[in-house]
């Protein structure tokens, strides 16, 4: 992009972003009328639409522009926008339409119902755009800010990696499917016809006449066909539909992008450093012209207050802490109290019920929440002023007739917006020091002319026995204390994980590597004609990666964006249930990727026997935790495969011989940290992976709250279902997969003619790694080169299909037990004990 094309962007951007907050601003009015749930939940989704495309686009202008302080403002532009992004990704959750399961039929006023695959077909209609406008790149800045951290860490465990096992990688160890034909007589089955002619025919004449006869049919084949690939050329040529070239002409424009985008790079670097060396030399020159004059200003100030002060209170000031409070307006704790009820009530929290009187029922009204159209105030003020940033310093530099065309920085924009408070802060300290000191030896000169005695000054200087202040003690966490932990430093706990294998170098993935479109599909399995319940559609892979970029990225990747989202918006786990090969390691590790973390592995096959002992569990645990908790190190990812097994109930302890019940030792610990080791501030995230979630407990696995003990709480904060592929997405996979594995084997390996249609309906219920593994079974280097004469067909993929029954059921009844629609059903359609007797 040119710098002009950057600049009329970001004004098109923010001129946007006005019209979106001045929206906002509207619905921040008191309204008598309460708002329907598919109100608010159009009015949210409509919103989160407008807000990504923003992001898209102010992403798209810091990613691309070269001048500094441009590039400053973007930021903080874009930072603004990630927070409203996050926070209406949580309402679009919280306030999905309601299902049949969860539908209240009695005219009384509908609950919220958490649901994560919000249906936005309504909105893209009416917004007219495509679904792909709402997947964002991750922001370019992540990385950058993390880059030379990211850089120090991973030396640190390379060193590490090379140390025990003798390499500077450690991949993160993915299931790989053992590829087998469907039948025995396979080989004969789909050998080339030619192959088939010889073996039907073992006895052959070896006269002369016969051998004179081959020699003949190869040339003529020979010759014919080098006539006709000539034949095609000519009329290719001449119709203006021939190939030649233009994959060199494709290679050569790829090459010239990188170059471009390198390019940039380096100007982008290069203005940067600029800018930081000559912000140094202008702060020198800003002492030199105004520093006398600031030195003045400030004095006379504080003098003048100084003098007031004295007046007013008839004693000299210790401190110039009321300087700066002077202008304050003063705290009124009544109003402040009428506001924190008013905004409780609008929450919609519940009147208090005596459940102690048994027998006794009464008709108590509890108020239900309502959704609230008006946006978090802190965010909307933000973007107001990023929005009043750019009117005041770049509408007129970036569009019409004055703009300005250079994209070095602007050392005049620099000390208004930088240097000179910077200058004037340090200034100030100086002022008050020596004014500070002066008064000091103003109240000893006092204080010598008193007479006063040593008792009375005894008496003032007694201290008054009380209270110790502060609230409750948070527990201590369980292996703070342990022998041989408390004496480790972090780059010794470090140290242990590596030397364990715990600590991964994941492979380079991004979360669009999730293939797959909009569409959503039906589950299908036996017996779904009889099923009286709701069954909800599963999510395409759409769903699954706007999700995991609003939960994983977006809200992993900056600090400044952590730290400034709501308490119900962090989220610090997130579990991904679905069948082997659907991608629930391959977005585990692209989150990884698209921030830098630093990724820790505990998973089963992974800590295996290590640890053992009564506080091997704990031992580790709180290893895990304290290095993923330090700054320096951070953001981490902590992955957890095959997660149920660390959270089998009771019931399902013994349940089946192929589960590992040791990592039940781990159970308790995991809970503890993860729910109070984790604070707001910590860029951790932990992932959860298993393709057998009925196997642990639900109540377990999923988290109900920050009440009650630690270890109580439930662990898994969000949950996704990844689904295997459908028709449409298994299309798309199979020519991705083909295409990809044909361009590593042979650069210059023709694209084959497959019905690609055909093989996605013979491969019903195959995931993409099935799919993927069977690509890499089929087309092997000796089967490509022998492509020109035996061209692919689907027979050569088809045979290695294998049917096995559908896991749709087992998962659709998880689904319902982790999202907690199993019980609001139970409570709507399931009479209560209560009614039944009174019926009766």
């Amino acid at each position: 992009m040119s710098s002009e094309s950057i600049d009329l962007l970001w004004d098109s951007s923010i001129n946007e972003l006005k019209q979106l907050v001045h929206e906002e601003a509207n619905h921040n009015e008191p309204n008598s009328k309460p708002t329907s749930i598919n109100d608010a939940f159009h009015h949210f989704a409509k919103l989160y639409a407008s807000y990504t495309i923003v992001l898209s686009n102010l992403n798209r202008c810091y990613e691309s522009s070269v001048h500094p302080q441009k590039r400053l403002d973007i930021r903080t532009a874009l930072e603004h926008v990630i927070c409203r992004v996050i926070n209406l990704r949580r309402l679009l959750v919280k306030w999905s339409p309601p299902n049949a399961d969860v539908l209240v039929k009695d005219g009384s006023t509908q609950p919220p119902f958490q649901w994560e695959y919000s249906n936005l077909s309504k909105v893209l209609l009416e917004l007219k755009i495509a679904p792909t406008k709402l997947e964002t790149d991750t922001p370019a800045f992540y990385k950058e800010d993390v880059s030379q951290s990211t850089r120090d860490r991973n030396i640190v465990v390379e060193e590490l990696l090379m140390e025990y096992f003798g390499t500077n990688t450690k991949p993160v160890e993915e299931k790989k499917w053992t590829v087998v034909a469907s039948s025995n007589n396979a080989d004969e089955k789909h050998c080339s016809p030619k192959a088939v002619y010889e073996k039907e025919n073992k006895l052959i004449d070896n006269t002369p006449d016969y051998s004179a006869t081959k020699i003949q049919a190869s040339t003529r084949g020979h010759m014919s066909k080098k006539k006709t690939q000539g034949t095609r050329q000519w009329v290719g040529g001449f119709v203006g539909m021939n190939n030649d070239g233009k994959e060199v002409e494709l290679e050569k424009l790829e090459s010239n992008l990188k170059d471009i985008r390198q390019k940039r790079k380096e100007e982008q670097s290069y203005c940067e450093e600029s800018y930081v060396n000559d912000l140094h030399n202008l702060k020198d020159v800003v002492k030199d012209e105004e520093g006398f004059r600031m030195k003045v200003e400030l004095r006379e100030e504080r003098i003048r207050w100084i003098a007031d002060h004295v007046v007013s209170k008839n004693s000299l000031p210790d401190s110039f802490e009321g300087f700066y409070t002077k202008d304050e307006p003063p705290k009124v704790e009544d109003v402040t109290n009428a506001d924190a009820k008013f905004k409780a009530s609008a929450k919609g929290k519940c009147t208090p019920v005596d459940t102690k009187a048994k027998g006794k029922r009464e008709d108590v009204v509890v108020e239900i929440e309502q959704p609230i159209l008006a946006g978090p105030e802190e965010i909307l003020l933000s973007l107001v002023e990023s929005i009043d940033t750019y009117d005041v310093r770049w509408r007129q530099r970036n569009v019409g007739f004055e703009r300005v065309r250079s994209q070095y920085h602007d050392a005049e924009l620099a000390k208004d917006l930088i240097i000179r408070d910077q200058v004037k802060n340090e200034l100030t300290k100086g002022v008050e020091d020596k004014l500070l000191s002066n008064l000091i030896k103003i109240k000893y000169m006092q204080d010598a002319d008193k007479k006063k005695s040593r008792k009375d000054g005894k008496a003032k200087g007694k201290k008054v026995k009380g209270k110790k202040a502060g609230g409750k003690k948070e527990k201590p966490l369980p292996g703070a204390n342990l022998p041989g932990i408390k004496e480790m430093q972090v780059e010794e706990m470090l140290g242990v994980l590596v030397q364990n294998g715990l600590v991964c170098i994941p492979e380079r993935h991004k979360v669009s590597d999730l293939i797959g479109g909009y569409q959503t599909e039906r589950p299908m399995f036996p017996g779904i004609d009889k099923q009286e319940r709701w069954i909800p559609d599963n999510p395409s892979a759409f769903h699954l990666r706007t999700s995991i970029m609003d939960y994983g990225v977006l809200a992993l990747g900056s600090e400044t964006i952590r730290t400034s989202m709501q308490d119900d918006e962090h989220v610090r786990s997130i579990l991904f249930h679905g069948p082997m090969g659907s991608g629930k390691t391959l977005m585990a590790q692209a989150i990884a990727s698209e921030t830098g973390a630093l990724f820790i592995n505990l998973s089963p096959s992974t800590i295996d026997n290590a640890f053992r002992g009564k506080e091997g569990a704990t031992k580790l645990i709180h290893m895990a935790f304290t290095v993923a908790k330090v700054k320096q190190y951070a953001p981490v990812v902590i992955y957890i495969d095959n997660c149920h097994e660390f959270f089998m109930g009771k019931s399902n302890k013994g349940a089946s011989s192929d589960v590992n019940t040791d990592m039940q030792r781990f159970q308790k610990d995991l809970l503890i940290y993860k729910n109070q080791a984790l604070k707001k501030e910590d860029r951790v995230l932990v992932i959860g992976c298993t393709n057998v979630p009925e196997k642990g407990d639900a109540k377990l696995l999923r988290w109900r709250g920050p009440t009650g003990k630690p270890e109580k709480q439930g662990f898994f904060e969000r949950s996704l279902y990844f689904p295997n592929a459908h028709h449409a997405d298994r299309v798309v996979l199979w020519r991705e997969f083909i295409q990809r594995r044909l361009v590593e084997v042979s650069k210059h390996a023709k694209f084959p003619q497959v019905d690609y249609n055909a093989l996605a309906l013979l491969s019903s219920g195959l995931s993409a790694g099935e799919i993927c593994s069977i690509v890499e079974a089929v087309l092997t280097l000796d089967r490509i080169k022998r492509s020109s004469a035996e061209p692919l067909s689907e027979d050569d993929f088809s045979r290695y299909f294998a049917r096995r029954a559908s896991d749709e059921e087992r998962f659709l009844t998880f689904n319902r037990q982790i999202t907690d629609l199993d019980s609001r059903w139970k409570s709507i359609h399931m009479p209560k004990k209560e009614d039944t007797k009174e019926k009766m």
